[in-house]
């Protein structure tokens, strides 16, 4: 668009990211331990934590129009501006390091708080990691 670095990162305060994932239905989910996989994404997005979560019961029931889901629940990133991330911008730095940058001054993902909903039984892996896919490494 041709607009000089300075002026974006001038003007930036906040930057929001939002979506929506659906709900599982609280009359008939079903509980369970990860494994595998699962229990590796849950223990890197929420610091090492390990515990139940719950899934979709197949077939669901008529609460729920028999899917397993019933509503939905929005999941957010909220970046704030900073001097390092500020100098980052002007220098033309690559989104990853944008965000790397964003997440050691404090910014949960979008995936961050979709694995949050997942730990407080709001939604299930399988839906967190289809709105929103793992985030990339620290290191």
């Amino acid at each position: 668009m041709g607009v000089e670095p300075f002026m974006i990162s001038a003007s930036i305060l906040v930057v929001c990211a939002q979506r929506l994932m659906r709900r599982v239905c609280p009359a008939c989910r079903v509980s369970y331990m990860p494994e595998g996989n699962e229990a590796e994404i849950l223990a890197r997005a929420i610091d090492g934590w390990h515990g139940e979560v719950f899934r979709a019961r197949t077939g669901g029931c008529p609460k729920c129009g028999h899917n397993g889901y019933k509503g939905r629940v929005g999941i957010h990133e909220l970046m704030l501006n900073c001097d390092e991330l500020t100098r980052a911008i002007n220098v033309k730095a690559e989104t990853a390091t944008l965000k790397r940058i964003a997440m050691s001054t404090g910014m949960k993902t979008l995936h961050q708080d979709s694995m949050l909903k997942v730990k407080e039984g709001v939604s299930t892996v399988l839906e967190a990691l289809s709105n929103v896919p793992p985030d990339m490494s620290m290191t």
